[in-house]
């Protein structure tokens, strides 16, 4: 692949196949810590009821509909409804300090986009996540600008892995699924992806990743 590279770790990928990196977004490129932005202002009791995956109506469902496409204002009205306006109030809290989840940057992985960048392998984004979540991390860790472009499941109503997005994302990213690696953290997501043709990785960190990657060829 072309490349203007002149060394460096940038080199170590001159000789991969891969053209293309799409990558994920919490734990895969930031470090995201969902009890954060309530934690200290209400007792832990408060979060674990919020966040226990027994509750249908709990955060993992309200999050994921946010994910979908649904306004704060829907969710926060739905949340009402089944928990009651005081621990409504509590995700109204959560929604406005979001970006207190935001822990720093994945370790190694400032370092790993710019040797990727360096040696001319394009650099993308596909997550289940809000635009307001990316324009958060993005506004924080300027590191996300090495990313030519971020598609978020709440602007299309899909989210990962349905086919539907995956194929719009590698159309609007102008990509060949052949020669692209995808990471996330999910290993259900990852598993799916590699049905469109994508190399993929389960990401647990950032030197894993950078072997896994040196190893394609």
């Amino acid at each position: 692949m072309e490349n203007s590279t002149d060394g460096g770790k940038g080199a170590l990928f001159l000789e991969t196949a891969i053209t293309d990196v799409v990558f994920g977004l919490d734990n895969v490129l930031v470090q995201w810590d969902g009890r954060r932005p309530i934690t200290g202002q209400y007792p832990e009791g408060i979060a674990d009821m919020m966040f226990n995956p027994d509750d249908e109506w709990g955060m993992e469902f309200y999050l994921a509909m946010l994910e979908c496409g649904w306004s704060e204002e829907r969710v926060l009205a739905s949340y009402e409804k089944h928990h009651g306006p005081a621990i409504a109030w509590v995700l109204k809290m959560y929604l406005d300090h979001e970006e207190d989840g935001f822990v720093g940057m994945m370790p190694g992985m400032t370092e790993l986009l710019r040797d990727l960048d360096d040696a001319g392998i394009r650099l993308w984004g596909l997550a289940n996540t809000t635009r307001k979540h990316l324009a958060l991390a993005q506004q924080r860790f300027r590191e996300l600008g090495l990313l030519r472009d971020f598609m978020v499941s709440s602007e299309t109503g899909l989210r990962l892995p349905d086919p539907v997005l995956v194929h719009r994302a590698i159309e609007h990213f102008g990509i060949d699924s052949r020669t692209a690696l995808f990471v996330d953290s999910n290993e259900q997501i990852v598993k799916k992806l590699e049905n469109f043709g994508f190399q993929t990785i389960g990401f647990k960190d950032a030197n894993s990743l950078r072997n896994n990657i040196s190893a394609l060829a």
